[in-house]
């Protein structure tokens, strides 16, 4: 288990993220997991009285419960240390640039933004204004996942010539018990020029292949179509794709692929050697050597580098770290930069802190 010191929480105010959201309680407990963010304002809901139960589940007092995002500035700009946005993506321009606007710096849920516009019109401002700008990406937050990307750098798996990805879900065919259609968010069934299951699981699938052999897409082309219970959206997507070093990609990602819960899923393939990974297992992979060795790593192999260090694990192996532990260790990530920006803040430097957190 971890030591946690003694130190100095950052404050954080939330924006969305309701008790009856699919993301707000894995931000409170993953965010507070290593003691290093304290959650102490929010405007959690449009609705008031899911609002007010938010705020009080998450152990927050009412007078720091606000009804909108202007309010909670005007009151908590000087008491907070940073706000995290975890609205739909069609609303985030907006609340992205009250918060640019007044300084305050921000960590922001995928999709950042929901189309080429307003990422211009985001980029435009953050270069006027600077400060400091994050957005989630959980997946990369795997100990396993980090541990991959270091071996694909080393080049033990020599030069990538193939990545194979997939991100499978069954929730636009799910039925319940008495056979009706399980009806997600409303905001998940409506798309823009950009489909929103490209914002949703697209995002995520194009952000681990960055992260994992840091090459960018040249070219591509995509198979869109409509399979499940709500017609009229983009529910099932495959894609041939092109990225640079002559990297072939494959991506393939559903929300009508039955019998898959979360089925993220990725084969990298070098000359040398190739490595299999999957979520819903995610202290192991396995890695295929030009030998015909077939090896299964976990964290108790003494070749492992990466997966086992002290901000990453917080019991010994064999006993699973998941998907929340995962956003724990994004937080971890965020706290030391955002630590160092708020620290030059003070000493009057004036930095632009927008990346994309690719360690």
């Amino acid at each position: 288990m971890k030591n946690l010191k003694c130190m100095k929480k950052i404050n954080l105010a939330f924006v969305g993220g309701a008790i009856n959201s699919a993301v707000g309680r894995v931000h409170v407990v993953s965010s507070q997991m290593d003691g290093k963010f304290k959650l102490v304002a929010g405007c959690f809901s449009r609705n008031s009285d899911i609002n007010l139960q938010s705020g009080r589940a998450y152990g927050l007092s009412e007078e720091r419960i606000y009804p909108s995002l202007k309010e909670l500035i005007k009151n908590e700009k000087y008491n907070i240390d940073a706000i995290v946005i975890l609205t739909p993506q069609d609303q985030h321009i907006e609340q992205l640039e009250k918060c640019i606007m007044s300084g305050i710096p921000v960590i922001c849920e995928k999709a950042l933004v929901s189309s080429l516009e307003d990422a211009l019109r985001l980029r435009k401002l953050i270069e006027e204004k600077g400060g400091f700008l994050r957005v989630t990406y959980n997946y990369s937050g795997y100990p396993i996942v980090r541990e991959i990307r270091e071996i694909v750098l080393s080049g033990k798996l020599g030069k990538i010539q193939q990545v194979k990805i997939e991100m499978p879900q069954e929730g636009f065919l799910r039925k319940a018990p008495d056979g009706k259609p399980v009806v997600p968010q409303n905001w998940r069934l409506q798309d823009g020029r950009i489909p929103t299951i490209s914002l949703d699981l697209g995002i995520h699938v194009h952000h681990l292949i960055d992260f994992l052999i840091q090459e960018k897409p040249l070219n591509l082309v995509a198979h869109a179509s409509n399979y499940g219970n709500f017609k009229g959206i983009v529910d099932n997507v495959n894609v041939l794709a092109n990225y640079t070093n002559n990297v072939f990609i494959n991506i393939w990602y559903s929300k009508t692929a039955i019998g898959n819960r979360n089925g993220l899923h990725f084969y990298l393939y070098g000359d040398k050697g190739a490595i299999e990974w999957r979520q819903e297992n995610p202290e192991i992979f396995y890695f295929y050597k030009d030998t015909g060795e077939r090896c299964m790593m976990d964290r108790g192999n003494p070749d492992i580098a990466i997966a086992n260090n002290e901000c990453y694990t917080r019991f010994k192996a064999g006993h699973p770290a998941g998907y929340i532990e995962a956003f724990a260790n994004y937080y971890c990530d965020l706290e030391k930069d955002l630590s160092a920006f708020l620290s030059e803040k003070k000493t009057g430097k004036d930095h632009m802190y927008l990346v994309w957190m690719n360690r």
